[in-house]
């Protein structure tokens, strides 16, 4: 298995290898003590950029002193995203490749492709709807033909909203009609910075908005058409608080809406369950932060349409996000103090099939934490799901093809590797919806 490392590192983004996270998550260290073959399938799959190779030693020396491993003697392999035969090589010594390097749209689909002729699978921590939709539409038949699994957002985006949602459904005991999610980022008292990667990712995602054919590529994803929910999500404002959870919301307007709506698809398609509909919210303490926060996504939209305003944004992520990203993303103390909360709200009926004329008269609330989501939440995340695939392809689908995580995952003991990284659902009976 080899992963392939996240290019803002050392700002190469076309040069491409794998890399081994400086912050593993918490219980990374007690995992490796525990089962040496967790530590062998990690640091094996410890790839870095040509020009951070020194960077790389000193991230193993890290991981190894934080392990008691030896790591001094991982092997690296170079490959650059644009030259296919180096692409290929790597691949074909793949089981699995986690493909860390963003902007997807830009550097991503060379290492799909490889993966998929070279019957290697894939995993990546994409947030970028429109480039992981497309992966779908042009590598869907030929990953089925190789019999590999291709998966996006298989990171904080989206494997705590899909599996959130997979959860509810199974905990259920009944038919679930329709869902709200709220997600809170906890920081402490360092404070937190994103890494600008994600904030560049974020100025292509909405300057190529409206060219990305979206409309186009669902049709040819999912061309059966589902019957339209009776019974929905209630409409909320733009900016309203949440009495259950004492909080402020704002629509959510990262990738985990459009990954659900998929993952419902396959439920209905493949295995005939009644697709729930969703909407996503992110919560905020403070009256003065939500305003903030709405205030500078209204600006960020009107400046990344223009080429001046966009260059601005992108030269200088750190002043005009008011810090929120940072070339240096957190520290590591940062890092260690901030954790994440995931609520479901869901509603339905106790019956299965539904009596979908009816109103839904059963409601249930569960609950996914972790660490914190930009690093160590997200790590975790990603290599449950290598790990998942590596040990359990029996209990995934059997065809190959590119999935969801629900879709793929269901079937598995994912909930329990991602649990012995710190992310963890369950049922919330605290909770008055």
């Amino acid at each position: 298995m080899y992963t392939l490392c996240d290019s803002t590192l050392n700002r190469c983004p076309r040069e491409i290898g794998t890399y081994a996270p400086t912050l593993p998550p918490p219980s990374f260290e007690n995992r490796t003590r525990r089962n040496g073959s967790t530590t062998e399938i990690f640091a094996m799959t410890s790839e870095r950029l040509r020009r951070s190779e020194k960077k790389l030693q000193q991230t193993l020396k890290v991981i190894g002193d934080t392990t008691e491993k030896d790591l001094s003697k991982i092997p690296i392999i170079i490959a650059d995203s644009g030259n296919d035969k180096q692409l290929a090589e790597m691949a074909k010594q793949a089981k699995v490749i986690v493909n860390v390097v963003g902007p997807y749209r830009l550097y991503g689909e060379a290492v799909v492709k490889a993966a998929v002729e070279n019957g290697a699978s894939h995993v990546d921590i994409s947030g970028e709807p429109a480039w992981i939709e497309s992966m779908q539409m042009k590598y869907s038949e030929q990953a089925r033909e190789q019999g590999v699994i291709v998966i996006g957002a298989c990171g904080w985006d989206s494997v705590p909203c899909d599996m959130g949602m997979n959860f509810l459904k199974q905990h259920f005991q009944g038919t679930l009609s329709h869902a709200e999610t709220f997600a809170h980022i906890k920081t402490g008292e360092a404070g937190y910075s994103f890494n600008a990667g994600t904030y560049q990712t974020l100025v292509l995602g909405f300057w190529q908005s409206k060219n990305d054919s979206l409309g186009k590529i669902r049709r040819a994803i999912m061309p059966e058409k589902l019957e339209k929910a009776k019974w929905r999500p209630p409409k909320r404002g733009m900016f309203w608080w949440n009495d259950s959870l004492d909080a402020y919301c704002l629509p959510f307007l990262g990738a985990d809406k459009s990954i659900v709506q998929r993952s419902q698809y396959f439920d209905y398609v493949l295995d005939k369950i009644y697709p729930a509909s969703l909407e996503t919210y992110i919560l905020v303490k403070s009256w003065f932060w939500a305003v903030a926060l709405m205030m500078w996504l209204s600006l960020f939209n009107i400046a990344v349409k223009y080429d001046f305003t966009r260059s601005i944004l992108q030269k200088y992520p750190g002043i005009c996000s008011g810090y929120m990203f940072k070339e240096t993303g957190p520290t590591r103390q940062q890092a260690q103090q901030a954790s994440f909360s995931y609520w479901f709200f869901g509603w339905g009926w106790d019956q299965a099939p539904p009596p979908v004329n009816e109103p839904p008269t059963k409601r249930l609330v569960v609950r996914c934490d972790g660490p914190d989501a930009g690093y160590i939440g997200t790590a975790g995340c990603i290599l449950s799901c290598a790990l998942t695939i590596l040990k359990e392809r029996g209990a995934m689908p059997n065809e190959g093809g590119v999935y969801t995580t629900a879709a793929a995952f269901k079937n598995t003991n994912i909930y329990e590797t991602l649990a012995s990284f710190g992310v963890t659902f369950r049922v919330d009976s605290s909770v008055k919806v």
